[in-house]
């Protein structure tokens, strides 16, 4: 048997009261967080970011997975309380068990610390030389004796050791008494830092002729033998700031919550870019053989621009949605926030008179918008029937909301961010539309003859346009277009709102080389041809001529819209006849008769290059004499 030596014994039974004495400072360590007022880490909540769902309104949803272990009363908390959430929006869902309560509430600390800082003022000197010797000069006269007193209220002025305590919002004179957290929000949580000063503006001199009240203003010089020029202040700093605690009745129980809520001041803005490269990857072609409307392919690029006012996003996953959901209270703040605001919120109820929300949208960018012309699918000839609406473009919201998924990224609050959505290769083909809308008269001067009405020329602007098909399986929401040739700018406009297997139309800018002109000839006047409520009514006939002139060195494909007020009785070159109801849009400085129609008539034709489209319309309206 080995008996070890006296030395490593004192070795060993060191190192076994140095481990003991280390276990015990941990566990006084612990004792004292726990006593102090705050709950025990292992029962706040640890928030995981699961995602942030981003809609182009300015809202998102927030959600988070949070884990945490219940303290002995079976509570969790968290003190990352949302600023912003609304009515109704704000959930913890845990994933077993249930919340028997959910409370929001305020904290309030107060923290006191002490440091050493120089003296700058006389006060300052004197306070911290209570009870020692000095040598003044007032004016031409000089006092010689015992600090003794400041003249003050505060109760620390008596300290002669200089210390003092915490006083609330004391006055520091020239020194900077409290201040505001610059990064609280001044509805919610909030800092003040309060720092300990000498009051008063008199201190008393013992000297041997008696006390003598002394102004710290009138001092010019102040001697004394061994000064102390430091002095100790106290700094208190008192937080507020917001708590949400879960009671889950079960004691030390690991708990997983997920939390979520919608709230503003999240958004983000789609932007294309579209490189109409003019590669020909198809053609069709027209009666007599010729080949027409080329199609080609363009390169579309879509990125989205993330706008964060809200909190800041570690590492999260961002989606991104095409359309806008129906939320009826997103004006009226939840009060689980805590915020002062919902108390003008839930008294005006944020609802008009009918009931409503006042919330509207009117920036296009931030709603879904499907363009004005009609469009086919894209199997081929088949008739043009509108492009389906999906509910979220006419408001309702619901499930059809299509996501772009993004990788997890890291957005600050007050931070920006561009983030590539889509790249892919389209179909596209040009197409160019003239749009024409002519004013009539309902004036009439009764003469002894007809009196034709003036020849009306208008200055055609044919648009040339981009007619792009989605081939891609997503659909192509509202945003900024710009469009180029490799580097070379052509246009920017709005890409409207694009199913899959759907068409939109981009203008590009008006066509220099397609020429045309319209006349408006009055043929015919029939005085009394119609009697109605008492009064007399002329039919005047009359006939209009458009004429499109293609300068180009290729055909083109055209479409032509003419509006004007009357009734269309012929229209030439197949032209599609539409009768309205009277608009007073249609009539000089809007006065037209309501007796009247409203006619649009739509071509859809080829032109080969130096050739000329010149369909004629015959139409009738009635002036009352």
């Amino acid at each position: 048997m080995i008996v070890p030596s006296p030395w490593i014994q004192l070795f060993a039974s060191t190192i076994r009261h140095i481990t003991t004495f280390i276990a015990l400072l941990l566990t006084v360590a612990l004792a004292s967080n726990g006593s102090a007022g705050d709950a025990p880490d292992t029962s706040r909540l640890k928030l995981n970011p699961e995602r942030v769902v981003v809609f182009k309104d300015g809202y998102c949803l927030v959600v988070k997975q949070c884990t945490a272990t219940t303290d002995a009363e079976g509570v969790v908390f968290t003190d990352n309380v949302p600023d912003a959430a609304v009515l109704g929006s704000f959930w913890a869902v845990p994933e077993e068990g249930t919340i028997r309560s959910f409370v929001a509430g305020w904290v309030d600390t107060e923290q006191t610390t002490h440091r050493e800082i120089t003296c700058t003022s006389i006060m300052e000197i004197v306070k911290s030389n209570l009870g020692k010797e000095c040598s003044l000069d007032i004016r031409e006269q000089r006092i010689e004796g015992t600090l003794l007193k400041i003249l003050s209220n505060d109760s620390t002025d008596g300290d002669k050791t200089g210390n003092r305590s915490a006083s609330g919002n004391t006055e520091l004179g020239h020194r900077l008494s409290s201040y505001r957290d610059p990064t609280a929000l001044p509805t919610s949580a909030a800092t003040t830092t309060s720092l300990s000063s000498v009051n008063g503006e008199y201190f008393l001199v013992r000297t041997p002729s008696g006390d003598k009240m002394i102004q710290a203003s009138m001092v010019s010089n102040l001697t004394i033998e061994e000064m102390n020029s430091v002095i100790e202040q106290t700094k208190v700093v008192k937080s507020r700031y917001k708590r949400l605690s879960m009671n889950f009745g079960t004691p030390n129980t690991a708990v997983r919550i997920r939390l979520m809520y919608f709230r503003p001041d999240v958004r983000w803005i789609p932007t294309y870019r579209v490189n109409l490269t003019g590669q020909v990857i198809a053609a069709k072609k027209a009666a007599r053989d010729e080949q027409v409307a080329e199609r080609k392919k363009a390169e579309l690029i879509m990125q989205g621009e993330i706008l964060n006012e809200a909190e800041d996003f570690i590492n999260v996953p961002f989606h991104l949605v095409v359309g806008v959901p129906n939320f009826r209270f997103r004006s009226i703040p939840s009060p689980m926030t805590l915020e002062a605001t919902i108390r003008n919120a839930l008294g005006q109820g944020g609802l008009d008179s009918n009931g409503f929300d006042n919330f509207s949208m009117s920036n296009a960018i931030m709603t879904q918008r499907a363009g004005d012309f009609n469009s086919n699918r894209t199997t081929g000839d088949e008739p043009r029937t509108a492009v389906d609406l999906p509910d979220e473009l006419i408001g309702k919201g619901g499930n059809d909301l299509f996501v772009y998924e993004l990788p997890p990224m890291t957005l600050k609050r007050g931070e920006r961010a561009m983030v590539p959505i889509l790249r892919t290769n389209v179909d596209y083909r040009d197409i160019y539309t003239w749009d024409i809308e002519l004013t009539h008269s309902e004036s009439y001067t009764a003469t002894s003859t007809s009196s034709p009405s003036p020849l009306k020329l208008s200055q055609a602007k044919v648009w040339r346009q981009v007619e792009l098909l989605n081939n891609t399986n997503i659909p192509w929401t509202t945003g900024a277009a710009m469009l180029v040739d490799e580097m070379q700018p052509l246009a920017q406009e709005l890409l409207t709102y694009t199913s899959p297997g759907g068409i939109c139309r981009v203008p590009v800018t008006v066509s220099v080389d397609l020429r045309g002109r319209v006349e408006d000839t009055e043929v015919k006047r029939e005085f009394k041809a119609l009697s109605w409520r008492g009064h007399n009514y002329a039919r005047i006939e009359g006939k209009i001529e458009p004429e499109l002139a293609n300068n180009k060195a290729e055909p083109v494909a055209v479409e032509v819209q003419l509006r004007f007020g009357g009734k269309a009785t012929q229209a030439s070159d197949d032209g599609k006849k539409t009768i309205e109801a009277f608009r007073a849009e249609d009539w000089h400085d809007r006065r037209g008769n309501p007796i009247n129609n409203s006619s649009v008539i739509r071509w859809t034709q080829t032109i080969l290059p130096g050739e000329r489209f010149e369909p004629t319309v015959d139409y009738e309206f009635y002036l009352q004499h």
